[in-house]
């Protein structure tokens, strides 16, 4: 491996300046581009996209802003972009000191062990567009049909030996390599040849071409070598007879080697790397190439070429052209042709049946690019076994079984679930063996019947491109991170769920629960919510009154779940809507990055470019306190010294700097770091030795205060951008998310103190709907240190009201101990507890408090219609996304409720995007009632087949839901899913309420099938999609019907009054021979209990003439029921 940079700069030297691609709109659109900067790059980007709409899908704005995110921080200090030469150069010296490492005693570095954590596979669990992560281009062993190849455009090369039912990546000693183009020897299939690079989107640029010789196991370079920025390699073709003959498809020409790679010759001048190069089938003598607006073909074997014009697409009105031939017929060759910037539209598909020498434009007019973005994706195949049958891929696939004279669609890419799915953007496609294979921005995937189905070989290949990642404080075994091309990632119970759809972005686990997902995606448009670990999408959140953030918008918690965004000002999620935090100014433009002080929620560090600014009022207020000499990259605070802070800095000069005095200034760390993008720096806390790691676009580098120097820690870890680092410590793991090879995760160095106790959980009360107003409160502490602890002081609060509990025992070192609190009484609706555990000598503070949120329920009566109108009858209502339901009255339009007070989406206008929102039943005991039914009023007003109500029901106290009842006389007028026809439905569950019904409308169902449930819980869910939005719904006079048992009937029986009074209540008991009479007022406080009764004809009297004004809850007990009054003392 050694002979890779000793030939990989000397053998050729072709140097050129940083450009996205070339074919861009925004490249061709100005002719005399000179950018030879990142920033000029980005002013012609901008320029372009000011009059035109980047919303549009396949507009081509997304690819740009990768790439951009990517560079933005691997500039020199000229403005250009770190060469491909300078990165090899820095891996270099990397292995020399690894090398060094080896054999010095002197380094005391703590071992890093990284293991890769996928995704190797998914779960689609709400994505529109599911993929895992984006190929380039597939090849096939000539001699073993089983053995695939695939490039990725910042992975690598892989390499299956059982048709793709497993992979093993093949580059990881390789710096930053994409790959393009892949050959195989004919003779000899341990000869590999790859053209290294991203051609479309220049993830990576490219080093030329590389030879290995023993199957990919090793690489070395070739005579064809790139040391620049404006470099890419495409197509790579071997002479099916003669193995040194070979032809490579670069932007700096076609290249030709007949010596097997040793020395190369541009045969053709031009851009042929989004072009294609074939032989001839049968007549290797004759080559076809074309640039993006040339066709050429050559009669001997590639020396020299003739341009072909006969009845193609004009230069001047071409921007792409790829090709494809045919063995079924050898004479055949057909070209797919797109038109100029800014629209790129079909010129056509064009015909030779004269081996190229003349062409006829198909008489198709189709618009199969169903985009603007065939610079960016294009594909061509044509079957080996039908010369009249071949696929075009855009966005889409398309199929035409006569030539191209008419086409046909074969899958969406918004249909996941179609048996013909490939995730858009389509990069590939080829008849290998008989088979039709396509690379997609969401993976490989094969069809054997001619596009009818496609399977998904994407498992096994971990190439994922992630952009951030955010890991559970609780638990390594639960992250959430966003991917290029591929929406939200969400890691829980080993497995990974693909929960939402776009390029993903910034994320986060809720500190406060650690089942909370929120994730964004490209520029904060939109973000989405799982409360259930990624199982599904639970809501979503717009932007704050729809403005753009960055394309990697930053999104942080605190560590009691607060949520904050930074767009145009710092936001913070309330009531699932984002509300401006900052009154004072953070400069202009978006900001970049967000940290919270982890043993201080007041404090949060913003950055907008080089300045730093500081908030100790939790972002109200903030100021200046430092200014940097290039780009903030990121922020870190140790975490248990609010003093000291860590920056790193862009550019290759940029470096890693330490405040100790709260961001006022900064000093460098150490030497060490090499000179490329240092993208994030971390604190390891609960060591004295205070470990920092920063994450590279070589790698994560290792320092702590016995050290001088900093040092890589990478054993395992593949060469590849490192884009966010986080660190667990109560599994003692470091998580790295890398852009090319998904997630990997390393042990970092532990120090366990003599006296350590770690809050773990409450056990009770849960984040499910608890039935019932009193609650055993329980928790779970473990002993993290080496000592017994044999007492601990436990300070909780529920709702803010605090109490303390003096625990003794004896907990060994290194066990768990469950604690039961003191019970409480509290009321119906949404409630927090928040723990805090000590004992003397406690070493860290960091890991002694957690809170829970959970909700109290009481039990409904059977037969007792809630109008919703006092505040008593007030019920819980979740949103999972935006504001929902809310009791109130509307007071116009189709859906006004003339003054009556219902739950309504909304009291004015239409509701809001992106909503998911449940009202919540109280608790039913069916188990004592005769033919029981549900029974509500609805009126609604919803767009058609996207927004809907539906109910649902539990009988295990919220934990899980079932939907409640199908179509039918009475309830649901859909039972469209988001299989059934059409790309609709995203959020119908098989039974909805959907359209438009004004008229306030009583719907029933029965629930015989849960008359054996004792506790069953009901919820209305309104679920509003991204787009258009109407009226909305009402709903009122909620009630459960049916014939109470004899018992249950008697209790219904009792009668409070007066109802509200002036303290003096009465209640008539009836039959009922009542045990206890217990008080509670809204607090959950017990302020009258009393076990004796003078009664009077059945009539027993209370007395709250001394209680303060308010609503109080009155808790009837006979022997065998209970029932709970509500009552006002005025």
């Amino acid at each position: 491996m050694k002979n890779i940079y000793l030939a990989v700069f000397f053998l050729l030297s072709i140097v050129g300046f940083s450009q996205f691609n070339k074919n861009a709109p925004w490249n061709t659109a100005n002719a005399n581009n000179t950018a030879t900067t990142f920033n000029q790059e980005v002013q012609n980007f901008n320029e372009f996209w000011k009059t035109r709409d980047k919303n549009v899908k396949g507009s081509g704005y997304k690819p740009f802003k990768r790439w951009e995110s990517i560079y933005e921080n691997q500039l020199n200090d000229d403005g250009t972009i770190i060469s491909p030469q300078q990165l090899w150069e820095v891996w270099r010296q990397e292995n020399t000191l690894k090398q060094s490492r080896r054999t010095s005693s002197t380094f005391a570095l703590p071992p890093s062990n990284w293991q890769p954590v996928g995704p190797f596979t998914h779960t689609n669990t709400g994505s529109w567009s599911s993929g895992q992560g984006r190929v380039n281009v597939v090849a096939i062993d000539p001699t073993n049909p089983n053995t695939i190849y695939i490039g990725a455009p910042a992975g690598g090369i892989w390499k299956s030996t059982n048709s793709g039912t497993t992979w093993t990546p093949l580059s990881d000693e390789l710096p930053q390599i994409g790959v393009s183009g892949i050959a195989i020897d004919p003779t000899n299939s341990n000869v590999i040849y790859i053209a290294t690079g991203d051609k479309d989107a220049s993830d990576t640029y490219s080093v030329g071409v590389l030879k290995s010789t023993d199957g990919g196991l090793t690489w070395n370079t070739t005579g064809l070598s790139f040391t620049g920025t404006s470099n890419f390699a495409g197509d790579i073709i071997i002479h099916p007879t003669n193995n040194q003959i070979i032809l490579c498809a670069t932007s700096a020409g076609l290249y030709r080697t007949i010596n097997g790679g040793t020395n190369w010759t541009v045969e053709q001048t031009g851009d042929f790397s989004q072009g294609s190069v074939r032989f001839k089938p049968t007549d290797p003598t004759v080559v076809y190439a074309t640039t993006n607006n040339r066709f050429y073909k050559s009669t001997n074997t590639g020396d020299t070429f003739t341009n072909i014009t006969s009845n193609l697409s004009s230069s001047g009105t071409t921007g792409r052209m790829i090709l494809d031939v045919t063995s079924a017929n050898s004479a055949y060759v057909y070209v797919l042709s797109v038109g100029v910037s800014p629209n790129y539209a079909l010129n056509g598909i064009y015909r030779s049946t004269d081996s190229g020498s003349t062409f006829t434009k198909t008489s198709g007019t189709t618009d199969i690019l169903e985009s603007t973005q065939g610079w960016y994706d294009l594909a061509l195949a044509v079957s080996d076994t039908d010369a009249n049958l071949l696929f075009t891929g855009c966005l889409n696939i398309w199929k035409s079984t006569n030539g191209g004279a008419s086409v046909t669609k074969v899958n969406n890419w918004s249909s996941p679930s179609s048996a013909a799915y490939t995730h858009a953007d389509i990069h590939f496609l080829q008849f290998l063996n008989g088979k039709l294979y396509c690379g997609s921005d969401g993976g490989v995937y094969v069809s054997t019947n001619n596009g009818t189905n496609f399977t998904d070989i994407t498992a096994g290949l971990q190439i994922s491109q992630f952009y951030r990642v955010s890991v559970s404080k609780t638990t390594a075994g639960k992250m959430v991170g966003g991917l290029q091309d591929n929406g939200g990632y969400a890691f829980s119970n080993s497995a990974w769920k693909n929960y939402y759809g776009a390029d993903g972005m910034d994320a986060a686990v809720s500190q406060a629960n650690s089942n909370v997902y929120y994730g964004f995606i490209q520029n904060g448009s939109s973000m989405y919510i799982s409360n259930n670990a990624g199982n599904s999408i639970s809501g979503s959140v717009a932007s704050p009154g729809g403005i753009d953030g960055n394309w990697i918008t930053p999104l942080r918690g605190d560590s009691q779940g607060t949520m904050y965004a930074g767009y145009d000002a710092l936001y913070k999620l309330v009531n699932g809507s984002w509300i401006q935090q900052n009154i004072t100014s953070l400069g202009t433009g978006n900001l970049e990055s967000i940290t919270i002080d982890p043993s201080n929620d007041t404090i949060i560090y913003v950055v907008n470019g080089t300045s730093l600014y500081k908030s100790t009022d939790s972002g109200l207020n903030f100021t200046t306190v430092y200014t940097a000499t290039s780009n903030i990259t990121s922020v870190a605070v140790h975490s248990s010294n609010s003093s000291i802070v860590y920056i790193t800095t862009s550019g290759t000069t940029g470096n890693a700097f330490k405040s100790t005095n709260g961001g006022t200034s900064f000093s460098v760390i150490a030497t060490g770091l090499p000179a490329i993008s240092k993208n994030i720096i971390v604190h390891q806390g609960r060591n004295t030795e205070n470990p920092l790691y920063v994450g590279t676009s070589l790698g994560v580098y290792y320092i702590d205060d016995s050290m001088t120097t900093w040092q890589p820690f990478d054993t395992n870890l593949p060469n590849v951008p490192v884009r966010d680092l986080e660190i667990n410590l109560e599994d003692n793991k470091i998580i790295a998310a890398t852009y090319g090879r998904g997630i990997w995760q390393s042990d970092i160095p532990v120090q366990i103190p003599p006296t350590d106790v770690k809050f773990l959980s409450v056990n009770n009360p849960t984040s499910t709907i608890n039935c019932g107003t009193s609650v055993n409160p329980q928790i779970t502490v473990k002993n993290g240190g080496t000592t017994t602890i044999n007492s601990l002081v436990i300070n909780y609060s529920i709702d803010a009201v605090p109490y303390s509990y003096n625990w003794s025992g004896s907990i060994l070192a290194g066990a768990n101990q469950t604690i039961d609190l003191p019970t409480f009484t509290t009321t119906r609706g949404s409630h927090n507890i928040n723990v805090t555990v000590t004992t003397a000598g406690d070493a860290y503070n960091d890991n002694n408090a957690g809170t829970t949120p959970f909700y109290v329920n009481d039990a409904g009566t059977v037969g007792v219609i809630n109008s919703f109108t006092s505040a008593s009858d007030e019920l819980i209502t979740i949103n999972e996304g935006g504001n929902g339901w809310t009791r109130g009255n509307r007071t116009s339009g189709l859906l006004n409720t003339a003054g009556n007070t219902a739950y309504v989406t909304n009291t004015t206008g239409n509701y809001a995007n992106s909503v998911k929102t449940h009202i919540i039943s109280q608790c039913y005991n069916l188990s004592t009632v005769i033919n029981p039914t549900i029974n509500f009023k609805l009126a609604y007003d919803l767009e058609l087949n996207w927004d809907v109500v539906y109910v649902e029901y539990s009988t295990n106290f919220g934990a899980t839901w079932n939907l409640l009842g199908s179509m039918g006389a009475g309830w649901y007028n859909s039972n469209r899913t988001p299989n059934t026809t059409g790309t609709d439905c995203n959020n119908c569950p098989g039974g909805q309420w959907t359209g438009t019904n004004t008229t306030l409308t009583t719907y029933t169902y029965p629930l015989t099938a849960l008359n054996s449930e004792t506790n069953v819980i009901f919820r209305i869910v309104f679920h509003s999609d991204e787009g258009v939005n109407q009226l909305g719904a009402n709903v009122d006079d909620f009630v459960i019907t049916g014939t109470l048992s004899a018992d249950s009937y008697k209790m219904n029986q009792i009668s409070v009054y007066p109802n509200p009074s002036n303290g003096l209540v009465t209640i008539s008991t009836g039959d009922v021979t009542l045990t206890s009479i217990d008080v509670y007022d809204l607090t959950g406080k017990l302020i009258l209990k009393q076990n004796k009764f003078n009664s009077n004809n059945n009539l027993t009297t209370i007395d709250l003439s001394n209680a303060a004004e308010g609503i109080y809850f009155v808790k009837l007990s006979s022997d065998n029921n209970s029932i709970v009054k509500r009552i006002i003392k005025n």
